[in-house]
């Protein structure tokens, strides 16, 4: 039996070649490939952000060992599948894994401004949309049973930010009172953001370490110098590998991934 498990991080940009079902014009298909990438890199869990229900579905029908779990934003509701606006932008951030599933839950983060001012900015900068959580608890033959925590926070607001990282904080002090917790997903925040810089630091009197992957993960055309896409870890579990991968025609994000094991 291996000694060790891999976890990935990565944003699959929901734009419209992937939120209609992955098919590009030439001839591509963009959701054989994440398939394919998953199988072959063997990740034992790995979280997502920007996935579509037409994504989903066709990845999901590509994949062997592998299912997703998690629900949408805007939830499954008929009226969420036949608007096309909310259709196209009613985003999960599945966790995808291979390992049994003992519970799996979604919740809403914070997300609607409490003051005027970054109201007027979240609708002029078209970021106000509600920003959730996935939660799964997982039994692997190697770790035991494991606390999955994947989310995608807000890009504009840092009173949002503050908040949705306040709320992860809670989530972790609940469930690590039970299970080793692993935290990942795109926080469109880098090293030198002074909250989050403090919300490391909390992590880590909390039990829990930032996996030490400081590439730049979005696309050139951001400002960001490093990574906005995170993996945290228990801090008694030891990094063997880390780094970042490129899934061509897929996205505008680097996939995050770290092996980890624990400590003797």
């Amino acid at each position: 039996m291996k000694d060790s498990i891999k976890i990935g991080t990565v944003n699959l940009q929901n734009n419209k070649v992937n939120r209609n079902g992955g098919l590009r014009e030439d001839g591509i298909d963009t959701s054989k490939l994440v398939a394919q990438h998953i199988e072959e890199e063997q990740y034992d869990i790995l979280g997502t952000q920007e996935l579509t229900r037409n994504f989903v579905n066709n990845i999901t029908s590509n994949l062997v060992k592998y299912k997703l779990y998690g629900n949408y934003r805007y939830g499954s509701s008929l009226l969420a599948k036949k608007i096309p606006f909310i259709n196209d932008f009613n985003e999960n951030n599945n966790i995808i894994t291979k390992d049994e599933v003992i519970e799996e839950k979604t919740e809403m983060l914070p997300w609607i401004p409490n003051n005027p001012k970054d109201l007027v900015i979240s609708i002029s900068k078209a970021s106000i949309m509600p920003r959730i959580v996935t939660i799964t608890i997982t039994k692997n033959e190697t770790m035991g049973v494991i606390c999955s925590i994947n989310t995608h926070l807000d890009y504009q607001i840092p009173s949002i930010q503050k908040r949705q990282l306040k709320f992860l904080k809670q989530l972790i002090k609940k469930y690590s009172k039970e299970y080793p917790v692993i935290l990942t997903g795109d926080f469109n925040m880098e090293l030198g953001t002074e909250y989050f810089d403090s919300f490391n630091d909390e992590l880590k009197n909390m039990g829990l370490k930032r996996v030490e992957v400081n590439e730049k993960t979005n696309a050139d055309k951001f400002e960001n110098k490093t990574a906005i896409d995170h993996i945290f870890i228990p801090n008694d579990w030891k990094v063997i590998n880390s780094g970042v991968k490129d899934i061509p025609y897929v996205t505008d994000h680097k996939e995050v991934y770290a092996e980890v094991k624990k400590n003797k």
